[in-house]
């Protein structure tokens, strides 16, 4: 093989590896949904205290509450989820409903102030975030 067909090849080779990366960081973004807990990708929090799971997403992603004020998971999917506190896949005991079916609901209350991150336990790429103040 001649030292410019090798260097093509490189240059080709590198510009595949380049496209891959670029595309894979696209799927996982809409993959994800945009449900990052940060900031930048779910938006500034809303102040509400319903969620609805839909299209395996959290919407909102991120919510404000007051300190005891009650928070209603409700799944619009096909598929069961979870909201459960924590970073997957620890589970940090703050709240948790439980396996949510089609159509099904649960309520729970956060009684101390903070950012609390929570995740499907069955889809670890759901993320959420509820800020209790």
């Amino acid at each position: 093989m001649s030292g410019e067909l090798r260097r093509r090849m490189n240059r080709v080779v590198l510009v595949l590896g380049a496209a891959l990366i670029v595309a894979t960081g696209v799927v996982l973004v809409a993959h994800d949904g945009g449900t990052d807990t940060t900031t930048a990708q779910s938006g500034p929090a809303k102040a509400v205290d319903h969620v609805e799971i839909k299209d395996f997403v959290y919407a909102p992603a991120a919510t404000t509450v007051r300190v005891g004020k009650t928070i209603t998971f409700t799944n619009a999917d096909n598929a069961p989820h979870t909201a459960t506190s924590g970073t997957s896949p620890t589970a940090d005991g703050v709240f948790d409903s439980g396996t949510l079916k089609k159509g099904e609901s649960d309520s729970v209350k956060v009684t101390k102030p903070g950012t609390f991150a929570y995740y499907c336990a069955i889809h670890p790429f759901m993320k959420g975030t509820v800020t209790v103040k």
